[in-house]
């Protein structure tokens, strides 16, 4: 069985939540983790970590947030937990 980290499973929450939102559309790291009941902190550092691995996008400003890097069907899972676990 695979067991996956906390923030594995967060980063995957995230993905998929942005995932379902549509490419153009973006969310907050508050707004994400409010929705999915995840400590804001934690949330924001993986989002961070996701943008790092060229996952996600973000933009910082009142209409700023996070969105997809790339089309959803070019993110795998393995993707996603290579850039957040390394």
């Amino acid at each position: 069985m695979l067991r996956l980290s906390k923030k594995a499973d967060y980063a995957l929450i995230a993905m998929k939540h942005l995932a379902v939102r549509g490419e153009r559309s973006s969310s907050s790291a508050r707004e994400i983790a409010e929705l999915y009941d995840i400590p804001i902190e934690l949330m924001a550092k993986v989002l961070q970590r996701l943008v790092r691995g060229g996952l996600l996008a973000s933009q910082q400003g009142t209409r700023g947030g996070y969105q997809l890097g790339r089309v959803p069907a070019q993110i795998s899972v393995a993707d996603v937990i290579q850039a957040i676990e390394g």
